[in-house]
């Protein structure tokens, strides 16, 4: 790989680590993972909720997959036949589906009945339908490179005022927690991303992260126009950086950002 089609927060996050991170980010085929598939159960029942049966499948309580030696068994129990036939029959139920539990179900919809009876959400009417649109895209060109991303929802406030919020869960935090993650884990970045179509016009616009945690504490937070500024001159320097990335340095590790190019150093 010698090329990069397009940038993304998470692909200027994987370069802020590395060009080697962000090699193995384009390159890597990424299996599902739990979190993922919770990632995304929760932005369904929040923006998508009548896509539910279409995407997810709930596995019935007490159903197992049949093990190698029980399918190759030359004389199976009748049991074990029963659990067979009923897990193939299954397999064609799903399809294409996520397949969930009925525990991972009830902790995301708890999560997001916290976050939709949330006294800052409903005040804003941050989940009326009327007044935003969800899970859209954004595609612009910026310092040489497209930019693509997926804002999770966009319009206006109770006062009129264009709105861009973006859901994150994170482990059990305080509000005090929640802003050292979102400069750490460089979420400052991705709201000046999603902003810049106003921001560059000088247009207003409010930039919600509404976090919550594991125990459904839900901590709003508006990442201000001066904190997307400070954030900008972060990306426009991992732009340049992207343009200088070729066959050779994007196997390069942190020591990418070494001050003499190959070793960090301690005193």
């Amino acid at each position: 790989m010698n090329e990069i089609t397009h940038l993304s927060f998470s692909r200027l996050k994987a370069l802020s680590h590395s060009p080697l991170c962000l090699k193995r980010y384009i390159e890597q085929t990424r299996a599902s993972t739990k979190a993922m598939d919770e990632g995304t159960l929760l932005d369904c029942l929040l923006f998508e909720e009548e896509s539910f049966h279409d995407r997810f499948f709930i596995m019935p309580e007490g159903v197992k997959k049949p093990t190698i030696a029980q399918i190759n068994a030359k004389k199976p129990s009748l049991e074990t036949l029963e659990q067979i036939t009923l897990w193939e029959s299954i397999q064609m139920k799903i399809g294409k589906r996520i397949v969930i539990t009925q525990d991972q179900y009830d902790d995301s919809e708890f999560i997001a009945e916290c976050v939709r009876n949330n006294s800052t959400v409903v005040f804003q009417g941050l989940l009326h339908q009327d007044s935003f649109d969800f899970q859209v895209t954004t595609e612009f060109f910026y310092k040489g490179f497209k930019h693509k991303g997926i804002k999770d929802a966009e319009g206006l406030d109770r006062n009129g005022k264009h709105v861009i919020w973006d859901l994150k869960r994170f482990g059990a935090k305080s509000g005090v927690q929640v802003g050292f993650e979102i400069r750490t884990g460089g979420y400052d970045l991705q709201a000046a991303i999603y902003c810049h179509e106003f921001d560059s016009q000088g247009e207003e616009c409010v930039y919600y992260l509404i976090a919550v945690d594991n125990d459904g504490y839900v901590t709003p937070y508006c990442i201000t126009p001066e904190a997307r500024e400070r954030a900008t001159g972060q990306w426009e320097y991992l732009c340049s950086v992207a343009k200088k990335i070729d066959g050779t340095n994007f196997k390069q590790g942190p020591e990418f950002y070494a001050p003499d190019g190959e070793f960090y150093l301690y005193t």
